[in-house]
Protein backbone atom coordinates (compact mmCIF):
# COMPACT_ATOMS: atom_id res chain seq x y z
CA UNK A 1 0.00 0.00 0.00
CA UNK A 2 1.62 3.50 -1.11
CA UNK A 3 -1.31 5.64 0.22
CA UNK A 4 -4.50 6.05 2.43
CA UNK A 5 -7.43 3.24 1.54
CA UNK A 6 -11.01 3.98 3.05
CA UNK A 7 -11.92 0.24 3.71
CA UNK A 8 -15.40 1.10 6.32
CA UNK A 9 -17.90 3.35 7.33
CA UNK A 10 -17.00 4.11 10.93
CA UNK A 11 -19.87 3.26 12.40
CA UNK A 12 -19.67 -0.05 10.87
CA UNK A 13 -17.30 -0.96 12.86
CA UNK A 14 -18.33 -1.50 16.72
CA UNK A 15 -16.53 -1.92 19.19
CA UNK A 16 -15.96 -5.34 20.34
CA UNK A 17 -15.90 -6.24 16.57
CA UNK A 18 -13.44 -8.06 13.62
CA UNK A 19 -14.10 -8.13 10.36
CA UNK A 20 -12.01 -8.65 7.10
CA UNK A 21 -11.66 -6.79 3.92
CA UNK A 22 -9.02 -6.88 1.24
CA UNK A 23 -6.79 -3.79 0.63
CA UNK A 24 -4.17 -3.72 -2.41
CA UNK A 25 -4.86 -7.77 -2.81
CA UNK A 26 -4.10 -8.51 0.67
CA UNK A 27 -6.51 -9.80 3.18
CA UNK A 28 -6.80 -7.61 6.59
CA UNK A 29 -8.09 -7.54 9.64
CA UNK A 30 -10.16 -4.85 11.08
CA UNK A 31 -11.18 -5.01 14.79
CA UNK A 32 -12.30 -2.19 17.35
CA UNK A 33 -11.51 -2.92 20.92
CA UNK A 34 -14.20 -1.74 23.82
CA UNK A 35 -12.11 1.23 24.24
CA UNK A 36 -13.20 2.41 20.90
CA UNK A 37 -9.70 2.14 19.44
CA UNK A 38 -10.09 0.74 15.76
CA UNK A 39 -6.90 -1.56 14.35
CA UNK A 40 -5.87 -2.98 10.99
CA UNK A 41 -3.58 -6.20 10.58
CA UNK A 42 -2.32 -8.83 8.25
CA UNK A 43 -5.26 -10.96 8.02
CA UNK A 44 -3.11 -14.05 9.32
CA UNK A 45 -2.19 -15.00 13.09
CA UNK A 46 1.72 -15.17 13.43
CA UNK A 47 1.38 -18.39 15.42
CA UNK A 48 -0.70 -20.23 13.20
CA UNK A 49 -1.57 -18.59 9.99
CA UNK A 50 -5.45 -18.44 10.88
CA UNK A 51 -7.60 -15.57 10.00
CA UNK A 52 -7.37 -12.88 12.36
CA UNK A 53 -10.86 -11.93 11.31
CA UNK A 54 -12.35 -14.99 12.11
CA UNK A 55 -11.25 -14.52 15.82
CA UNK A 56 -13.29 -12.39 18.50
CA UNK A 57 -12.59 -9.37 20.61
CA UNK A 58 -12.26 -8.98 24.06
CA UNK A 59 -11.80 -6.17 26.05
CA UNK A 60 -8.73 -4.41 23.93
CA UNK A 61 -7.59 -7.57 22.77
CA UNK A 62 -8.15 -9.83 19.42
CA UNK A 63 -8.19 -13.58 20.14
CA UNK A 64 -7.22 -15.57 17.15
CA UNK A 65 -10.29 -18.45 16.77
CA UNK A 66 -7.64 -21.12 16.54
CA UNK A 67 -5.52 -21.65 19.47
CA UNK A 68 -6.78 -18.54 21.78
CA UNK A 69 -3.94 -16.80 21.33
CA UNK A 70 -4.54 -13.34 22.64
CA UNK A 71 -3.03 -9.68 21.18
CA UNK A 72 -3.55 -5.96 22.22
CA UNK A 73 -3.83 -2.89 20.53
CA UNK A 74 0.18 -3.04 19.61
CA UNK A 75 0.44 -6.08 18.33
CA UNK A 76 2.04 -7.77 21.18
CA UNK A 77 1.19 -11.08 22.43
CA UNK A 78 -0.73 -11.03 25.61
CA UNK A 79 -1.90 -14.66 26.69
CA UNK A 80 -1.47 -18.28 25.15
CA UNK A 81 -3.69 -20.95 26.76
CA UNK A 82 -2.28 -23.81 26.21
CA UNK A 83 0.73 -22.01 28.67
CA UNK A 84 -0.78 -19.78 30.83
CA UNK A 85 2.36 -19.24 33.04
CA UNK A 86 4.54 -18.64 29.78
CA UNK A 87 5.49 -15.29 29.22
CA UNK A 88 4.38 -14.63 25.45
CA UNK A 89 7.27 -14.63 22.83
CA UNK A 90 8.12 -10.71 22.13
CA UNK A 91 8.55 -11.63 18.58
CA UNK A 92 5.27 -13.00 17.95
CA UNK A 93 3.24 -10.01 16.23
CA UNK A 94 0.86 -9.45 13.66
CA UNK A 95 1.91 -7.50 10.66
CA UNK A 96 0.18 -3.87 11.21
CA UNK A 97 -1.16 -1.10 9.41
CA UNK A 98 -1.85 2.49 10.49
CA UNK A 99 -6.15 3.06 10.94
CA UNK A 100 -7.39 6.40 10.91
CA UNK A 101 -10.98 7.66 11.10
CA UNK A 102 -11.87 10.69 8.84
CA UNK A 103 -14.75 11.84 7.13
CA UNK A 104 -17.12 9.41 8.64
CA UNK A 105 -14.51 6.68 7.20
CA UNK A 106 -12.09 3.70 8.27
CA UNK A 107 -8.52 4.49 6.60
CA UNK A 108 -5.83 2.08 6.11
CA UNK A 109 -2.66 3.11 5.46
CA UNK A 110 1.32 1.14 5.71
CA UNK A 111 2.25 1.57 9.28
CA UNK A 112 4.96 3.92 8.80
CA UNK A 113 2.71 6.62 6.58
CA UNK A 114 2.74 10.06 8.01
CA UNK A 115 0.11 12.58 7.78
CA UNK A 116 -3.85 11.43 7.60
CA UNK A 117 -6.20 11.25 4.94
CA UNK A 118 -6.56 15.20 3.36
CA UNK A 119 -10.39 15.18 3.52
CA UNK A 120 -12.31 18.23 3.63
CA UNK A 121 -13.69 19.18 6.86
CA UNK A 122 -17.32 18.82 7.16
CA UNK A 123 -20.26 17.48 8.96
CA UNK A 124 -20.81 13.97 7.84
CA UNK A 125 -24.07 11.22 8.28
CA UNK A 126 -23.21 7.63 6.99
CA UNK A 127 -25.34 6.13 4.91
CA UNK A 128 -24.22 2.76 3.31
CA UNK A 129 -21.40 0.69 1.99
CA UNK A 130 -21.68 -1.17 -1.49
CA UNK A 131 -20.15 -3.21 -3.64
CA UNK A 132 -20.45 -2.91 -7.48
CA UNK A 133 -19.46 -5.31 -10.01
CA UNK A 134 -16.38 -3.07 -12.53
CA UNK A 135 -13.16 -1.21 -11.36
CA UNK A 136 -13.24 2.27 -10.34
CA UNK A 137 -14.41 4.07 -13.05
CA UNK A 138 -17.03 2.01 -13.68
CA UNK A 139 -17.99 2.23 -9.99
CA UNK A 140 -18.26 5.63 -9.94
CA UNK A 141 -20.38 6.69 -13.23
CA UNK A 142 -22.77 3.68 -12.20
CA UNK A 143 -23.16 5.81 -9.07
CA UNK A 144 -22.44 8.81 -11.11
CA UNK A 145 -19.86 10.33 -8.29
CA UNK A 146 -16.58 12.08 -9.66
CA UNK A 147 -12.98 12.20 -8.67
CA UNK A 148 -9.57 12.99 -9.96
CA UNK A 149 -7.87 9.71 -11.61
CA UNK A 150 -6.88 7.08 -8.76
CA UNK A 151 -8.28 9.48 -5.92
CA UNK A 152 -9.58 7.37 -3.03
CA UNK A 153 -12.17 9.82 -2.04
CA UNK A 154 -14.86 10.71 -4.86
CA UNK A 155 -17.94 13.08 -4.41
CA UNK A 156 -21.29 14.09 -6.39
CA UNK A 157 -24.83 14.28 -5.82
CA UNK A 158 -27.68 11.65 -5.32
CA UNK A 159 -31.46 12.91 -5.08
CA UNK A 160 -30.16 16.12 -4.13
CA UNK A 161 -28.20 15.16 -1.43
CA UNK A 162 -24.16 16.03 -1.28
CA UNK A 163 -22.29 12.75 -0.53
CA UNK A 164 -18.61 11.63 -0.22
CA UNK A 165 -17.34 8.36 -0.99
CA UNK A 166 -14.40 6.25 -0.38
CA UNK A 167 -13.60 4.15 -3.10
CA UNK A 168 -11.99 0.86 -2.38
CA UNK A 169 -10.80 -1.79 -4.97
CA UNK A 170 -11.57 -4.96 -3.51
CA UNK A 171 -10.24 -7.07 -6.85
CA UNK A 172 -10.04 -6.24 -10.45
CA UNK A 173 -13.43 -7.51 -10.80
CA UNK A 174 -14.88 -6.15 -7.73
CA UNK A 175 -15.22 -1.81 -6.53
CA UNK A 176 -17.13 -1.07 -2.59
CA UNK A 177 -17.59 2.38 -2.91
CA UNK A 178 -18.23 3.90 1.47
CA UNK A 179 -20.80 6.60 0.93
CA UNK A 180 -21.72 9.86 3.15
CA UNK A 181 -24.14 12.33 3.13
CA UNK A 182 -21.32 15.64 3.24
CA UNK A 183 -23.89 17.46 5.79
CA UNK A 184 -26.22 16.17 9.17
CA UNK A 185 -28.97 14.96 7.27
CA UNK A 186 -32.57 13.37 8.53
CA UNK A 187 -33.24 9.51 8.90
CA UNK A 188 -35.77 9.83 5.78
CA UNK A 189 -33.31 11.26 3.54
CA UNK A 190 -30.44 8.57 4.91
CA UNK A 191 -33.32 5.99 3.43
CA UNK A 192 -34.15 7.78 0.11
CA UNK A 193 -30.02 7.45 -0.53
CA UNK A 194 -29.83 3.73 0.58
CA UNK A 195 -32.72 2.50 -1.77
CA UNK A 196 -31.16 4.83 -4.52
CA UNK A 197 -27.90 2.32 -4.33
CA UNK A 198 -29.15 -0.24 -4.38
CA UNK A 199 -31.36 0.43 -7.37
CA UNK A 200 -27.81 2.09 -8.70
CA UNK A 201 -25.50 -1.15 -7.66
CA UNK A 202 -28.78 -3.46 -8.66
CA UNK A 203 -29.18 -2.63 -12.55
CA UNK A 204 -26.02 -3.67 -13.51
CA UNK A 205 -24.78 -6.19 -10.57
CA UNK A 206 -26.25 -9.09 -8.73
CA UNK A 207 -27.39 -8.51 -5.56
CA UNK A 208 -24.83 -8.00 -3.02
CA UNK A 209 -25.37 -8.30 0.82
CA UNK A 210 -24.50 -5.02 2.29
CA UNK A 211 -24.07 -3.81 5.75
CA UNK A 212 -27.32 -2.51 7.53
CA UNK A 213 -27.86 0.76 8.62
Amino acid sequence: MTVWTPVALARDIEPGTATGTTVDGESVALWRGTDGAVHAWADRCPHRGMRLSFGFVREDRLVCLYHGWQFDGAGACRHVPAHPRMEPPKTVRPQRYRAVESAGLVWVAPVDTTGTPDLPGTAITPVRSVWIDGDRDTALSRLGLNGPDAAALATGTLDGTDVLAGVQKIDAKTTAVHVVAADVVPAATVNTLVLRLHELRDSASPAREVMDS
